[in-house]
């Protein structure tokens, strides 16, 4: 016969509602994203100006991309506040998938930038329409390199400090910003120095790499969402964790899912079979706790029991001693 033993007390792991003041302003995530979106509109305003002003396509596109992060930044700051709410009936799991889901967001938006500017690039090259561009796009592309170089690390460090898929994608998003910049300064310098066509080359190239960026940011949140295992070094640590817990005969199966930053684990342990259940569910909530202990980032343990092999000493020193009945 098999026991199902889940806890039911609230995850200790689960940051409470404020947590977040415990750690820097500076380095909150709503903070952080904030900051990104001021810095966005103002480098898309600039650069699409600037852009049209000084002839360069390469440019425009640039400014189109940082465009695409304005949109980036509002999903991703609706997530960050959506995942902060607390369980609830409907939401026992609480509501972390919405980072997940933000992640999704920038990286649908990534999608769509890349495939229009490489529409209206490709048309300008086949058509003829080629531009002439002044030495103000190539210093306003050189600029936007090193802002968005800046917010690419911060953004990175914060998400990477909190363990967000969605700022860690949107750290991501800077970054691709940054080398599009210097994809467009390389096009701008070639069609100064008298090759007009390589500043529409520079924004083909920007799109292919915002759309392989975009790809490879739906393809792993996606798989996030899908309950895939995340990576072995995670599940290993927990296994070593749970492996420490005394009266555990062995763990037959353990099974991990990511909500958000935060991850749920699923274990299936045996136990000695003469173990009384009472016996049984406090060597469940020791394995619990020594998990949620040695790995910060699980948010939930679920405990499922199933008789062993009937060796060794049935004696568990875990547990107080009044819970096993005298041998008759």
């Amino acid at each position: 016969m098999k026991t199902e033993l889940s806890p039911t007390n609230p995850p200790v792991n689960e940051p409470p509602e404020g947590a977040e003041t415990s750690v820097p302003r500076l380095m909150q995530p709503m903070f952080c994203t904030w900051l990104g979106l001021a810095g966005n509109i103002a480098l898309s305003a600039g650069k699409i100006i600037v852009g049209m002003m000084a002839a360069s396509a390469a440019l425009v596109a640039d400014g189109y991309h940082s465009l695409a992060d304005v949109l980036g930044d509002i999903g991703i700051l609706l997530s960050l506040k959506a995942a902060s709410q607390p369980p609830d009936e409907n939401h026992p799991y609480g509501h972390h998938s919405f980072e997940t889901l933000g992640a999704i967001i920038v990286a649908v938006f990534m999608l769509a930038t890349g495939v229009g500017i490489m529409f209206k690039a490709v048309v300008a090259i086949i058509n003829g329409q080629l531009m002439h561009p002044e030495m103000a796009a190539l210093w306003a592309s050189l600029l936007s390199v090193v802002a968005k170089e800046i917010m690419a690390r911060y953004t990175l460090k914060v998400g990477r400090l909190h363990g967000s898929p969605a700022l860690l994608a949107n750290g991501a998003m800077h970054r691709s910003d940054a080398i599009s910049s210097l994809a467009a300064a390389a096009g701008i310098g070639g069609a100064i120095a008298g090759y007009p066509i390589l500043d529409s080359i520079g924004a083909v190239a920007i799109s292919l790499f915002i759309l392989r960026m975009g790809w490879e940011l739906l393809r792993e949140n996606v798989m996030a969402l899908m309950d895939t295992m995340p990576d072995h070094e995670l599940v290993d640590e927990i296994r070593q964790a749970g492996q420490e817990v005394e009266c555990v005969q062995e763990i037959r199966d353990l099974h991990v899912r990511q909500r958000g930053s935060w991850f749920l684990a699923d274990l299936v342990i045996a136990v000695h079979p003469n173990h009384t259940i009472k016996t049984a569910h406090k060597i469940a909530h020791s394995m619990e706790d020594s998990i949620r202990t040695q790995v910060p980032k699980i948010a939930r343990v679920f405990v499922h029991v199933e008789p062993g092999k009937d060796q060794g000493q049935t004696h568990c020193p875990t547990c107080d001693s009044s819970d096993h009945p005298e041998p008759q």
